[in-house]
């Protein structure tokens, strides 16, 4: 499972859930809302952690909307950001390493 997030760019439509949102942003659940993430080519994501907006807009201008996709399963999420999974994989794999590297093993007596 991965998690996606980035910059929010809501539609008109968004303005009538807005106040919800802002209301919820201090830890309310926002499942009621029943929000979705398409891709570009409209193919709905089914994120088993559900999305969520945070609105932070009237603080931080356009900058302050931000949505998060939780839980995009496997192979998609590796599919629709192939070098991220890459890079995650490399850094464990280099983590291992290093952990392998330092253990001391005992000496023969």
């Amino acid at each position: 499972m991965g998690v996606a997030s980035g910059k929010f760019l809501p539609m008109p439509a968004y303005d009538s859930i807005r106040p919800l949102v802002v209301a919820l942003r201090e830890g309310g659940s926002q499942a009621h809302l029943s929000l979705v993430v398409r891709e570009i080519e409209g193919n709905e994501l089914d994120p088993v952690g559900g999305v969520i907006i945070s609105d932070y807009s009237a603080e931080l201008g356009a900058d302050g909307l931000e949505v998060e996709a939780l839980g995009i399963g496997y192979p998609l999420y590796g599919e629709l950001f192939p070098d991220h999974v890459g890079a995650y994989d490399k850094y464990w794999t280099e983590k291992a390493k290093e952990k392998t590297a330092n253990i001391d093993l005992p000496k023969n007596r």
